[in-house]
């Protein structure tokens, strides 16, 4: 009839329309299956600068070998947001050399065995989630231009003082709970007073 409402059925909200991303991403925001975050990565004849693309990361674990890098954070709302990947390097690295850090975002300064230029970061072939950090990459002509990485807030976040039983499985965590088995004698401002 002339002036009806014409019907229209009601449409079920899928991933996309709950989660607000694609169906993967809702899916790993709940826990189904961690995300790979987008890494950075820029190099010199000697070295590589890794960026990972998570701020606010939080129960970072790292492990670091001369052919690979284990990594896995949280990130997103409180930490809600699992992420996680696992790199074997175009060539080997000096771990004991190699430098990172976490105060934005993780960031890694990896010092190559041998100095060249490689062709890709991944042993095996290009990843989608490792892109080019054109900011710093600097060409084998470039690098006295450019230089070298600043690694200047890397201080005291290198992975030479770590052995490498240390570096397995750790991370910031073992050492707050390592404090909390400690026992903790507390006293109140009174019983100070009549100890004085």
């Amino acid at each position: 009839p002339i002036g009806a409402r014409p019907r229209v059925a009601a449409a079920r909200p899928g991933p996309r329309a709950r989660g607000g991303g694609s169906p993967c991403m809702a899916a790993a925001a709940q826990g189904n299956e961690p995300l790979k975050p987008t890494l950075l990565w820029a190099q010199r004849q000697g070295s590589v600068f890794l960026t990972v693309d998570v701020k606010d990361a939080v129960d970072t674990r790292v492990q670091l070998e001369d052919s690979c890098l284990r990594f896995a954070t949280r990130g997103g709302d409180g930490g809600s947001i699992e992420y996680r990947f696992d790199l074997d390097f175009f060539k080997p690295i000096r771990r004991e050399k190699s430098k990172w850090s976490t105060k934005r975002c993780p960031e890694f300064f990896l010092q190559k065995q041998e100095e060249e230029t490689w062709p890709r970061l991944h042993k095996e072939g290009k990843l989608p989630w490792v892109k080019v950090d054109w900011q710093r990459w600097a060409d084998s002509d470039e690098e006295d231009e450019k230089g070298g990485f600043d690694t200047e807030q890397m201080e005291g976040m290198d992975f030479s003082a770590l052995s490498k039983d240390d570096a397995e499985g750790s991370d910031d965590r073992d050492s707050i709970l390592a404090d909390l088995d400690e026992d903790v004698e507390i006293t109140t401002e009174e019983e100070a007073d009549e100890t004085a």
